[in-house]
């Protein structure tokens, strides 16, 4: 007799558009979601699992099955009762219920959110078993406690030590998890489908990409484009709900560089040509997890600049760019002499293509990830 798939649900509320482009979510994805999109797609394409996922119903309504993914829609959450939940964690009775539809032997969530909370909670009611993703590294300390948010970080923190599986995206975020929270996890890379035809092409702009948050620091960027102005310099920089000012004070400033492109918003098909065609991508966060902006630059040959993120220190380990430790001067510095120096560039792109290949194939990493998930279920 054989045996029957295991069921696996994956929460991915903001992720539909991954899948349908044409249908725009209530909130801009990023990378947690781009990351279950891939995991979700891969794992669905394995006989050993039968997927679905949990996601927010868009304008335009989804479509009950996209690329072998069973779609479970849930209603968008009001603005007020989102605002209660950052407070006070109230279980969402609508994700409740799409977890109960989904009567799956594992459940999977990646980032800290009330929503965690919420999926262990279904997991203990119902008997199953839970797998978390960390997202940041914030997820892995006890950055979620602070402030007006210290019951939702407690109710976070409290679902955290019950899951079942624990992934870390870098050997930082495991020993911070097991420092801060007594958590044993695994790590588990970032992962991309291998990019075809990666050559040096034409290269035009210093890049940067990312939601307009304080924290990602995209006014850095800008002044390193001021003191630059005979290169190109493009930004795909969408707005972010709650941070309108910071969005309308980097447009405004952006429209006073004439060798800056402002795009804003750039759908995720698009964005592999912005990484093809650049000589450079710069990351201005103050923090981060693994970001998928390296792995993106790194699959097709593009080096890296980061001002203060570097996990694990691969930009330094693996040579395929630079690392400023917080120093703007020093960052500026470091484009200038990668883009003067034609020798370390072209070692530094090759270095980032070998390093995709050896680290955050999809294809390689996979197998793994799926045996760990299907051990869950024996369990």
């Amino acid at each position: 007799m054989t045996a029957r798939p295991t069921r696996l649900c994956i929460l991915n509320p903001f992720g539909y558009e991954l899948f349908d482009p044409a249908a725009r979510a209530s909130k801009i994805f990023a990378g947690a979601e781009v990351q279950l999109y891939y995991l979700a797609r891969a794992l669905a394409a394995r006989t050993e699992f039968a997927v679905s996922m949990i996601v927010e119903r868009p304008d335009t309504g989804a479509e009950p099955v996209r690329e072998g993914v069973e779609m479970i829609t849930v209603p968008r959450e009001s603005r007020h009762f989102a605002q209660i939940r950052d407070r006070i964690p109230v279980p969402s009775p609508a994700y409740l219920a799409a977890m109960r539809q989904a009567d799956a032997d594992v459940y999977l969530q990646r980032g800290a959110a009330v929503l965690t909370g919420d999926v262990a909670l279904h997991c203990r009611l119902a008997r199953r078993r839970f797998a978390f993703m960390a997202a940041h590294d914030w997820d892995c300390d006890r950055h979620h406690q602070r402030g007006r948010q210290y019951l939702a970080g407690a109710y976070y923190f409290s679902a955290l030590r019950r899951a079942d599986l624990v992934y870390a995206q870098s050997d930082f975020q495991r020993r911070q998890l097991e420092r801060h929270h007594e958590v044993a996890s695994t790590v588990q890379r970032t992962v991309y489908p291998a990019a075809t035809g990666v050559t040096a092409g034409q290269r035009e702009h210093v890049l940067w990409v990312g939601r307009c948050l304080d924290w990602k620091r995209p006014m850095a960027f800008l002044d390193l484009a001021e003191g630059r102005p005979d290169l190109p310099f493009a930004m795909a920089c969408p707005a972010y709900e709650g941070a309108r000012a910071l969005y309308d004070s980097v447009t405004e400033r952006a429209s006073r560089l004439p060798n800056v492109q402002f795009l804003g918003f750039v759908p995720f098909a698009d964005t592999e040509g912005l990484f093809r065609h650049a000589r450079v991508f710069v990351n201005s966060s103050t923090a981060e997890g693994f970001p998928n902006t390296f792995v993106q630059a790194a699959r097709v040959g593009t080096p890296v600049l980061s001002l203060e993120v570097n996990p694990d220190g691969i930009l330094q380990t693996s040579d395929f760019g630079a690392y400023a430790g917080g120093d703007t001067a020093l960052l500026a510095r470091q484009l200038d002499r990668l883009l003067d120096d034609r020798q370390t560039w072209e070692r530094q792109s090759a270095n980032a293509h070998r390093y995709f290949q050896r680290e955050h194939d999809i294809e390689a990493l996979t197998p793994a990830f799926a045996r760990s998930l299907l051990s869950l279920r024996s369990r």
